[in-house]
């Protein structure tokens, strides 16, 4: 199943009205019920049944990374990973998608016009189909093109020139203009995200020591990584093999976030641990120790993204958090935000980068600020 594509899970296409009505138009099967099988015979239609045509069986999906290439097929996309894909080659994914996409790219417009266009060679009229148009030139000129690759401004058809500017609008349930447009933006988003993920830098798993042999291991779980689980673990070393971990002692406490969580960061204190947890716009703070559970404080939203989490490791409870907008914060569980930076382009030269980064530094009142073009330093006290 790696070098498949997945069939559709849902039916793609509903109508209402009586399953037994009889269409009076004569555009194909468009209209009618394609998605959903009706059952019932010549009874009354309170007694029908509907199914779906298409179902899943038997068959679970586990979420995952989507493949860099958006259109093309996996056996080929499979290698985007090494290589980020290239914005400008859009026209090869949409050529693509007309291709072996054919259904979603002219699904009304093709059953539509299907029994209204002839492309075998007729010798007479009368071998032509009945209120149908004969496009048999048109074809063959675009096979020439195609076998040849001859320049379409140099040879010209005056049958495809009309047909093209007949349907050119309604032939595509989409229209290629936009197709362009969004193939090209989402290529150039994954080029970025693959060259550095932003989003996911800093790390989703922490491990809070209580003594040598025991500690609590911090990870994110579920299907869309918005569980937090803070699982007691006992650490097992033996002379004859290498150090292991035993999670089967306890079971893990969990809190569901309403986002994936994006990184953890924690910190002792007197045997008193403070983790704040980033999601996209949603920071938390809990509080936990070897006897007590863990324990919601707080929990604030961000306008901007936020792309860093820090703990002080000085003050139990301040917590730095640095978002997109430039922004860095000193978050006060209990007391609140206080804006102590504010940059609205990168450092030293134009990064075209919205990641920004702050952490403590050896002094409780002095932070490190960082983004991808360099680092400063920044006291609290000095406006």
């Amino acid at each position: 199943m790696d070098y498949q594509f997945p069939e559709k899970l849902f039916p793609t296409f509903y109508n209402c009205g009586p399953p037994n009505l009889v269409l009076k138009h004569s555009a194909g099967g468009w209209g009618s019920y394609e998605g959903v099988l009706g059952q019932g015979g010549a009874g009354p239609l309170s007694s029908w049944t509907f199914t779906s045509r298409r179902q899943v069986q038997g068959q679970l999906w586990c979420q995952t990374e989507p493949v860099p290439v958006p259109l093309l097929s996996p056996r080929k996309a499979s290698q985007g990973y090494l290589k980020p894909p290239d914005p400008l080659d859009f026209l090869s994914h949409m050529q693509n998608f007309f291709m072996d996409n054919g259904p979603d790219a002219f699904r009304c417009m093709s059953e539509i016009l299907g029994d209204n266009i002839y492309f075998k060679k007729a010798k007479t009229k009368e071998k032509y189909r009945k209120g149908s148009a004969n496009v048999w030139k048109t074809k063959c000129y675009v096979d020439l093109l195609y076998k040849y690759n001859i320049c379409p401004m140099t040879y010209q058809s005056m049958s495809l020139n009309k047909y093209c500017s007949l349907m050119s609008d309604v032939i595509h349930d989409i229209p290629p203009e936009l197709l362009g447009s969004l193939l090209y933006e989402e290529l150039t988003e994954q080029r970025d995200h693959v060259q550095f993920n932003e989003g996911a830098t800093g790390g989703a798993l922490a491990f809070v020591p209580f003594s040598q042999s025991e500690g609590c291991l911090l990870y994110p779980g579920g299907l869309g990584m918005n569980n937090l689980n803070f699982h007691k673990v006992a650490l097992e070393f033996s002379c004859d093999r290498s150090s292991c971990i035993d999670a089967s002692s306890s079971e893990p406490v969990s809190f569901q976030l309403k986002a994936p969580i994006r990184q953890i960061s924690c910190c002792s204190l007197f045997s008193d641990c403070c983790v704040a947890v980033r999601s996209d716009y949603l920071c938390g703070v809990w509080r936990f120790s070897e006897r007590n559970e863990p324990c919601l404080l707080q929990v604030v939203n961000t306008k901007a993204a936020a792309t860093c989490v820090s703990v002080s490791p000085h003050v139990l409870g301040e917590v730095l958090v640095a978002s997109e907008s430039g922004a860095a914060n000193l978050w006060t569980v209990g007391r609140g935000m206080q804006k102590v930076r504010v940059e609205e382009s990168n450092l030293y030269f134009n990064a075209k980068s919205s990641w920004r980064w702050c952490e403590f530094s050896a002094h409780p009142r002095v932070m490190l600020y960082a983004d991808r073009t360099g680092a400063e330093l920044t006291d609290f006290r000095v406006k």
